[in-house]
């Protein structure tokens, strides 16, 4: 087993969001409007970034973000839904 899942995706794309954006993670919550934090397409290719080097350097774990849910999320949540492992 992994140790990937949807919590963990969710908390390390939450801590890449305000990485990435320079907001304090407290506020932020899995139905966070990405637009409302100003994520826009760059942002959105950094904070993949972030989230599958995290996975990748911490967890051990092959994770990919699928670049439709990349392209098409709405809040943290759903891309955080969009964080798989690779198989």
């Amino acid at each position: 087993m992994t140790g990937w899942n949807a919590d963990r995706a969710l908390a390390v794309t939450t801590r890449a969001v305000a990485l990435v954006l320079d907001l304090d993670e407290v506020g932020l919550r899995a139905d966070s409007p990405l637009a409302d934090l100003g994520v826009d397409d760059l942002a959105r290719v950094s904070i993949a970034d972030v989230v599958e080097a995290v996975a990748r350097e911490r967890d051990g774990v092959p994770v990919h973000v699928d670049p439709v849910v990349l392209r098409t999320a709405v809040t943290i949540g759903q891309l955080a839904a969009g964080a798989e492992v690779r198989r």
